[in-house]
């Protein structure tokens, strides 16, 4: 549905179109009108019409002037023009302005109809291109992604027979490094394809998207089934700041918070190169055969738990030292400088430098409070608000500014402001590739803390919302619309056709065709029983 502007400084001929025209047989949802020129520029700017039918004569701004204007809010803008004064000039302009249709005053009413109608009728062709344009790029997209899947799956179970040749045309179609250092971390469970529930098999490949949204999405890693079904990840290593341990952490986190499935994940020791992959591979699958139920969730050789252990004995060195030192500020500014380089030198990411400024500043303060018998301030949850979304020297710097005056005060966020703000945003983008780690990016807090947010919040994960809200409309475009059902996909956001047939079933408990046609079953029965 579309909406149309009208604008004229004759309240009876602006009311008598909006009035007399059945606009909404033809497609437009909203009518809106103005007196003036720069009223409507206002209107323009708020609700971004997509039609707009002006006269030229308006007093101080002209409908010319207010066309000019318009497209540079809204460069698409479909302008019929209707003036009162046959002049050449007037004509010219318009022209020049690329006005779609141009007309006498008085305009018949079927006219200025079939005029709106032709608007309309570009408007959903323009629509329809766009749609199909999405839907290739998406249909590549896929492509490239199961091309992918497939070769990383050969390649940890030894199925690639030219393997140097073949290693080398992947890393060159997709600019990866055949040198690059790898480690692999397998998720369970299983996605169990070919048995078990289609619940279980739901479940299983949402947690994957939400994989590739957090690890493919952001350059970290590739990730992919192998020949069981589970999840494995292939990160890489030393491309970007941060550790894989942090990185799976952050990862676990958010299906934890997502899921009542109890998740494990194996990680293998690292490896250089593609071809060496399989080994970090299989060291993973031997941890999971060995694992035990006691384990954490996180399981890992002990080789990959000592070099994890390194930066934190360091960092417990740096943090004991502090506190040895209060009140002597040139001392403590030192030892964090000290920290400041460790963090450099163990390439570590800003959200992990960020927290450990945090465990700095509260044991620091704690310590000054118990030395000085001072009162201590409700000054954490501040302080922890304000680094959240700055990174590098400046988080440095507000750290450092902190330690020499123990003090910081910044406003908190609203809870429910930042869930209203961020179901907006899904809303708006309900087709595009949502996930929780862009959603948090957009509002400038961690993929982590968010999702905890807005489960606190509204009591259900953030990416059961998003299915929710995908299976709503697709529902009502399956029981309003003749569209085919792959198009509906693309429409709600599925990429992946059987994906979406599963979030269907899963819902209604129906394929989306069946669902349909008893739908259209009970609307023809009902039509049947009134007549």
């Amino acid at each position: 549905m579309y909406k149309v502007l009208i604008v004229d400084d004759e309240k009876m001929i602006r009311m008598g179109m909006r009035k007399a025209i059945p606009w909404n047989t033809f497609g437009i949802e909203d009518v809106l009108v103005a007196k003036s020129a720069e009223e409507a520029i206002d209107i323009i700017r708020e609700h971004k019409p997509e039609i707009m039918i002006t006269d030229i004569k308006m007093g101080a701004m002209s409908g010319l002037d207010l066309i000019d204007s318009a497209k540079k809010f809204v460069p698409q803008i479909r302008v019929l023009v209707l003036t009162g004064y046959d002049k050449f000039e007037y004509a010219r302009q318009c022209i020049r302005l690329k006005v779609h249709d141009f007309f006498l005053k008085p305009i018949d009413e079927k006219v200025l109809i079939d005029a709106v109608k032709r608007q309309v009728a570009f408007l959903e062709e323009n629509q329809i291109d766009k749609l199909t344009d999405i839907n290739e790029n998406r249909a590549n997209a896929v492509t490239e992604q199961m091309n992918i899947e497939k070769f990383m799956r050969d390649l940890i179970h030894n199925r690639t027979c030219q393997q140097d040749k073949q290693i080398s045309d992947f890393c060159e179609k997709y600019t990866f490094r055949a040198d690059q250092q790898m480690q692999v971390a397998i998720i369970v469970p299983m996605l169990c394809i070919d048995s078990g529930s289609a619940d279980k098999h739901f479940i299983a490949l949402s947690i994957k998207n939400i994989c590739i949204g957090m690890v493919d999405a952001q350059n970290r890693g590739l990730t992919f089934m192998d020949d069981y079904g589970r999840i494995v990840i292939a990160y890489f290593l030393n491309r970007q700041k941060g550790s894989i341990m942090e990185w799976i952490q952050e990862l676990n986190g958010i299906l934890r918070d997502e899921y009542s499935e109890k998740l494990k994940v194996a990680v293998g020791n690292p490896v250089a190169g593609l071809k060496l992959l399989c080994m970090s591979y299989n060291d993973a699958v031997q941890l999971l055969q060995c694992e035990r139920e006691e384990y954490s969730e996180i399981i890992q050789t002990e080789n990959a738990q000592k070099s994890d252990h390194l930066f934190r004995e360091v960092f417990a060195d740096i943090n004991n030292s502090m506190c040895a030192n209060i009140g002597d500020s040139e001392k403590i500014l030192y030892i964090f400088d000290q920290f400041c380089r460790a963090t450099d030198s163990y390439n570590l990411s800003d959200s992990y430098i960020r927290r450990c400024c945090l465990e700095l500043v509260t044991t620091t303060y704690y310590t000054f409070v118990c030395n000085s018998c001072m009162e201590a301030d409700p000054w954490i949850s501040s302080f922890m608000n304000s680094i959240m979304d700055v990174n590098g020297e400046e988080l440095f710097e507000m750290t450092r500014q902190f330690l020499l005056k123990m003090t910081g005060e910044k406003e908190e966020q609203n809870a429910h402001a930042i869930i209203d703000k961020s179901k907006r945003y899904i809303k708006e983008h309900l087709s595009d590739d949502l996930s929780v780690s862009n959603i948090a990016s957009f509002l400038y807090l961690t993929p982590n803390y968010f999702s905890r947010l807005f489960k606190k919040v509204t009591g259900e994960g953030c990416n059961e919302y998003i299915v929710r809200k995908r299976i709503d409309k697709a529902k009502l475009l399956l029981e309003t619309t003749n569209f085919p059902t792959g198009r509906i996909a693309i429409m709600v956001g599925y990429r992946d056709t059987n994906y979406f047939s599963l979030a269907i079933k899963k819902s209604t408990g129906k394929s989306p065709r069946n669902y349909r046609e008893e739908l259209q079953k009970k609307a023809l029965s009902g039509n049947q029983q009134q007549k």
